[in-house]
């Protein structure tokens, strides 16, 4: 073959190779941008051949929005959430009339074309459904002036004629509650038993359930809690134990995520706030706390505290008497004695293990179960262990002497 034929063919070998390569790569690269776009994952397509009524093929639109504006002659004002978050006009579907878009209603919308495809109905979130207890006042024991607190202030609102005679009178009563006490004093008890004295549903949650890692989630999940208080058909009680969690005092720098739990605070004073409307009458929020010194003023002043006391002896002797009311004691027990040789500082959960252990005892040196009693020595053992930590006594690791009171808490 000529030499200069065969570098002209070898020329035309490689420089076809490259070509060749080059359109590989660049495939390639297309391939690894389209893994890249991040379609909004609003919806699954449908996989029959069905046309959706309003112009579109998708079997499930899920990019919500919420109607801001009525129906002004040419179409409504739409607020969509999510990734494509705006406001949108768009024409009232021809399968409803415009008078079924009211502010506020929630619609599905066509993430292609913005389309109203749906009214969304609204549920109840499963997150927030009430509490069912069958707690009553006569199973609070001791707590007689903290139960009169409560019926007074709480009670006279969630009674319908009390609330009334409120309103017509013109008085103020305070929608906000502070529960202040050391673990174990009975503050959750007297709020389950408050709600189930007035037939009020309940909803209650944990104030570190409310720390979210993700911006604004804390304050979306407080929106929610009270969206859901506020359709209750019965009158509602919000209840937030350690909301110390998200009501510390605001320090100036934001260490351990403190942005994120002052949003959330800041969503939880508004709820608070909007309270005071008469369309909120039927919802109460009760928080319970026993660090008080670290929570920030703006929610002490919307609250209205009430101390939940450590027990004294008379208290004592009737907690004592509420938890073994139905346990078989000797008659040589005397419960005012027992009372008596109970730590200044025990609880009310702590007398509970002292009960229970007490009746532990008796089974366990009992040889017939079915006459088995519950003696002064099962009661001092009981006592004696609580002491010495072999029950699950409650303790209180946040003691007045070791707190800063500016100290925050991962």
């Amino acid at each position: 073959m000529n030499p200069v034929k065969w570098l002209e063919k070898l020329k035309n070998f490689f420089k076809v190779e490259s070509m060749s390569e080059k359109e590989e790569s660049e495939n390639k690269e297309n391939e690894g941008k389209k893994q890249k776009v991040q379609f909004p994952q609003y919806f699954n397509q449908r996989q029959s051949q069905n046309k959706n009524p309003n112009g579109t093929n998708l079997k499930t639109p899920v990019l919500r929005g919420v109607v801001v504006s009525e129906f002004d002659g040419e179409r409504i004002w739409v607020e969509a959430s999510g990734n494509m978050k705006g406001r949108y006009g768009v024409e009232v579907p021809s399968s409803y009339n415009p008078e079924d878009f009211t502010p506020g209603t929630e619609v599905a919308l066509d993430p292609n074309s913005f389309k109203v495809t749906d009214i969304v109905e609204k549920v109840k979130d499963s997150e927030f459904s009430p509490v069912d207890t069958d707690v009553t006042f006569q199973d609070v024991g001791g707590l007689n002036d903290v139960i009169k607190s409560l019926n007074s202030n709480v009670g006279a609102q969630l009674n319908s004629e009390k609330l009334e005679k409120i309103q017509e009178w013109g008085m103020d009563m305070d929608k906000s509650l502070l529960l202040i006490g050391r673990p174990g004093t009975g503050k959750t008890h007297l709020v389950k038993a408050l709600s189930n004295e007035y037939d009020a549903d309940m909803f209650m949650i944990n104030g570190p359930q409310m720390v979210e890692k993700f911006i604004g989630e804390g304050a979306k999940k407080v929106k929610r809690l009270y969206e859901q208080a506020r359709a209750s058909d019965r009158p509602a009680i919000v209840f937030i134990d350690e909301i110390d969690a998200i009501a510390k005092k605001r320090l100036d720098d934001r260490r351990h995520g403190g942005e994120e739990v002052e949003r959330t605070m800041s969503q939880l004073l508004s709820e608070l706030d909007g309270l005071d409307s008469e369309n909120d009458n039927n919802v109460i929020s009760i928080f319970a706390t026993n660090t008080p010194d670290i929570m920030d003023p703006a929610l002490l002043n919307r609250t209205s505290a009430i101390e939940v006391p450590v027990p004294d002896d008379a208290a004592k002797s009737e907690i004592l008497k509420v938890h073994s009311r139905r346990i078989d004691l000797e008659e040589s027990v005397d419960l005012d004695l027992v009372a008596s040789e109970l730590d200044e500082d025990f609880t009310g959960r702590d007398i509970q293990q002292v009960v229970r252990q007490a009746a532990v005892n008796a089974l366990d040196r009992s040889e017939d179960m079915e006459n088995a009693v519950v003696n002064m020595e099962d009661f001092n053992n009981a006592i004696k262990d609580l002491r010495e930590g072999n029950l699950g006594v409650e303790k209180d690791f946040l003691g007045d002497a070791d707190r800063h009171p500016d100290e925050m808490f991962a």
